[in-house]
């Protein structure tokens, strides 16, 4: 696409340029928003923006604040914790709205396991191969001084009998 604007353009367009429409392509095509990808699309200063968002009271992603998907999906529940909580404090089945809230609640509580059994999943295949990993090291750790030892006990030896590097290897055994 940025040679296709480019092209369009004359051929003059410069990196900075190329870096802009990069960021304003991958918006369209649905990447993260951040304020780092918003400020190029926009040839705005990043750490501005964010100053800018944050005395504006803007509401911003989880995303966008670069908080982890773990930190995220905790945020939401604790949300879907405090609507719940509302609800339950206040049961009067008979005002407007409250059968929709209840269902829109359950659909999200629904929709909250369903990601976070699919992070567990992730975070505990994650763990098994850190783990994996570990005992993997440990054994090589074990290898490696067990050759050390051992190549030590053989020059020790070859020392003991005469043996030298070089020297007549009748002597060895």
């Amino acid at each position: 696409m940025v040679d296709q604007i480019s092209r369009n353009s004359g051929g003059c367009m410069t990196d900075g340029a190329e870096a802009v429409w990069a960021a304003r392509r991958a918006l369209m095509e649905g990447a993260p928003l951040t304020f780092e990808r918003l400020a190029q699309a926009c040839r705005l200063n990043a750490s501005a923006l964010e100053r800018t968002a944050r005395r504006g009271g803007w509401k911003v992603s989880g995303v966008a604040q670069g908080l982890s998907r773990g930190e995220r999906i905790g945020r939401l529940k604790d949300r879907l914790l405090e609507k719940a909580e509302r609800i339950q404090l206040d049961p009067d089945e008979d005002q407007p709205g409250a059968d929709k809230a209840v269902s829109e609640l359950s659909s999200s509580v629904s929709t909250l396991l369903k990601i976070f059994e699919t992070t567990r999943d992730e975070d505990e295949a994650r763990e098994r191969q850190i783990s994996s990993d570990a005992n993997i090291a440990d054994l090589l750790d074990k290898l490696d001084r067990k050759i050390v030892e051992l190549a030590r006990h053989l020059a020790e030896r070859m020392a003991g009998e005469g043996v030298f590097p070089g020297g007549d290897s009748d002597h060895l055994t």
